[in-house]
């Protein structure tokens, strides 16, 4: 009963997933009104042939009234372990490691003597076991020696965004960016906020997810962030 309840205590509003190429995608203005707090999931599907923009606006009314880019820095994306041998040098949190065979990139996040926790740049998650990952400010080297392990996690961006992530051409991949009602400018009068997705220029299957909570009263279900828009597959 304890999680139907809470689950019915949030509210969920999506961007159908779609083919993003030759078509920027915008979600409906989202109220805050009732709700403390908003994370907006975007998934990346098979696949990823283009990188693309996730924007945040914010307004006044569902209209779209007064619409201004919205700071946000708290994002994180699909992270992935590396189980790796003997280092040779040492590895630097925040820099781009560089795979011998896959050629696949990606940028460090933990480092252990056993294994990487690393965010995809490029290419995919098809690392090779056998093959060396070099170290592209520190020069270090290792064998990964056990790739596809802890795909589920969702990691810090080592730089934090200032207003945009960019999602580059990884498949299978979720990207989360956490928003408070109080980041708005409340002062103002703006208490609604809109995803806005670019044209990759290439084809990319994504979808997107904005799952509120933090409720400002009980209620089951809670009322809706949405008054009379429709969700559509684009309301760009």
């Amino acid at each position: 009963m304890y999680g139907q309840e809470l689950t019915q205590n949030t509210g969920f509003v999506q961007i159908p997933p779609q083919d993003l190429n030759d078509a920027a995608v915008d979600s409906e203005y989202v109220s805050l009104a009732n709700y403390s707090h908003a994370t907006v999931y975007v998934m990346v599907g098979d696949t990823a042939g283009g990188t693309f923009a996730v924007t945040l606006n914010e307004a006044t009314a569902a209209a779209g009234t007064g619409e201004q880019t919205l700071t946000y820095t708290n994002a994180r994306s699909t992270g992935q372990k590396l189980i790796i041998g003997a280092t040779t040098g040492t590895y630097q949190v925040g820099e781009s490691i560089t795979g011998s065979g896959s050629s696949l990139t990606a940028e460090i996040y933990k480092i252990t003597s056993d294994y990487l926790i690393v965010r995809c740049l490029t290419g995919g998650t098809t690392w090779t076991d056998g093959e060396t990952l070099t170290g592209g400010t520190s020069g270090a080297t290792s064998v990964i020696s056990g790739t596809g392990q802890d795909e589920d996690i969702l990691i810090p961006f080592y730089t934090a965004p200032s207003s945009t992530i960019t999602v580059p051409a990884v498949t299978f991949k979720t990207y989360a960016i956490e928003v408070d009602a109080d980041s708005l400018t409340v002062a103002d009068g703006y208490d609604h906020f809109q995803v806005a997705i670019t044209d990759p220029g290439a084809a990319v299957i994504a979808g997107a997810c904005v799952q509120l909570s933090g409720p400002r009263h009980r209620g089951i279900p809670m009322p809706g962030a949405l008054g009379n828009q429709k969700i559509v597959a684009t309301s760009a």
